[in-house]
């Protein structure tokens, strides 16, 4: 009777996970994967140099942890922070990392409070994009050496480059 009961779960767990709805599941990413962040931040770069602006960007996963970082040749030497400040204030709040500044602005110990219990400083900023795909926030992406617009114009051209794939 054990025997057969656990035969039966077994292949009951078969037929579950080889269903299609589970593998569609599946195939969805949950996080910002290091091939993603790659080709994120290359398609920006390749944007930030076609315009000859030198920049830094930074993607990371929805928990605001590094996954990658890149700092352009002659970029200072504060901009890669400033990329990560970005990328983790957009992931953080699912939104442009500009948004968070009504935020910073309105309710200053809100977002005080939300930065140490973080850990890390957010950046509200233009610069910082939300990394999604199919409605799913995976992460951020950061960008900064440039004027604003030209940082989120560069994180734009890294995004779209996920819808080319």
């Amino acid at each position: 009777m054990k025997k057969s009961m656990f035969l039966g779960v077994v292949i009951g767990m078969g037929l579950l996970l080889s269903s299609p709805a589970v593998q569609a599941q599946d195939a969805a990413p949950t996080t910002v994967s290091l091939a993603m962040a790659e080709t994120i931040i290359d398609a920006a770069k390749a944007k930030a140099e076609q315009e000859g602006w030198l920049m830094s960007f930074a993607v990371v996963d929805s928990f605001g942890r590094p996954v990658a970082m890149v700092r352009m040749d002659g970029t200072r030497w504060m901009t890669p922070k400033v990329a990560h400040g970005k990328a983790l204030t957009s992931a953080t709040f699912g939104r442009p990392s500009a948004w968070a500044a009504d935020i910073a602005r309105d309710r200053p110990q809100l977002f005080k409070n939300l930065q140490e219990m973080i850990g890390e400083p957010l950046l509200p900023a233009g610069g910082g994009l939300p990394i999604e795909v199919d409605g799913k926030l995976l992460g951020g992406i950061g960008a900064s050496g440039a004027s604003v617009e030209e940082d989120i114009e560069a994180a734009q051209a890294g995004l779209d480059a996920l819808g080319d794939q």
